[in-house]
């Protein structure tokens, strides 16, 4: 199988559509299709997914960090915590689950893999990353703990 890389799939030929695509159908293949085909699994797979993502994407300092998630329109992140082993990132209007009903589970998994894959460029270290807070379990943001090693 062919791998792909980022500049393999960035041009995109659609005169009279575009390069935007409606949230709504982001949503129901991300939450809904790979749900409902990888069942349990589908957390660490789109948290691994989202990590290969993010070392795939160019940058290599925390501006540059805030820039691709926000050109990505991933969310609005806001870096609350930094030290030498330990990051936490708040994320507003998440892609995912912003304005999604309560359900007490969170399921931002491939934000966070976005996160730690696109950390490990900028600080050169590995990175796991774990989602504490959700739109979906009562706050107005997703959070997220990075620990770096």
């Amino acid at each position: 199988m062919k791998e792909y890389t980022v500049e393999d799939v960035k041009n995109v030929l659609r005169p009279r559509l575009g390069d935007d695509v409606p949230l709504l159908l982001f949503r129901i293949l991300r939450i809904i299709g790979m749900r409902s085909i990888l069942g349990e699994s589908s957390g660490a797979t789109l948290y691994m997914m989202g990590k290969r993502v993010g070392n795939m994407l160019p940058a290599s300092t925390m501006e540059q960090f805030v820039d691709t998630i926000l050109e990505l329109k991933i969310g609005i992140p806001h870096i609350t915590t930094v030290d030498e082993d330990h990051i936490n990132v708040k994320l507003y209007e998440c892609i995912t689950c912003a304005g999604f009903s309560y359900t007490g589970e969170m399921f931002c998994d491939m934000e966070s893999g976005i996160i730690a894959g696109l950390l490990e460029n900028v600080l050169g270290k590995k990175a796991k990353s774990t989602q504490t807070k959700s739109w979906t379990a009562g706050y107005e943001y997703c959070e997220f703990e990075v620990f770096l090693y």
